[in-house]
């Protein structure tokens, strides 16, 4: 049986003007992403900031065992932003594992 991996340490960062409700639900998919990882995730940054007044932009930095994976989405609703980050980080997880 392999070893479910987990985010040790945990930050949301919520820029002025988005919704608080936006950050657990990044945190809830930002969270799913671990399973996808080779090994442990001693820290996740989650930002959720506004470009302009029409987009969200939702950046996500991660250490996996002293690898750094970052990235960036941005749509016009925070749920599209996350679940883009959510998209994009499983992809890289998945192809550090390789």
């Amino acid at each position: 049986m392999s070893h479910v991996h987990e985010i040790v340490e945990f930050r949301v960062d919520l820029a002025r003007g988005v919704p608080g409700e936006a950050g657990e639900y990044a945190r809830v998919k930002v969270a799913a992403i671990a399973k996808y990882s080779p090994a442990d995730i001693g820290y996740a940054k989650v930002r959720l900031s506004t470009d302009g007044s029409r987009l969200l932009v939702a950046h996500a930095s991660l250490d996996v065992n002293g690898t750094q994976v970052n990235a960036e989405a941005t749509a016009a609703t925070y749920q599209e932003a996350v679940d883009l980050l959510h998209d994009k980080l499983q992809h890289q997880l998945v192809n550090l594992g390789r």
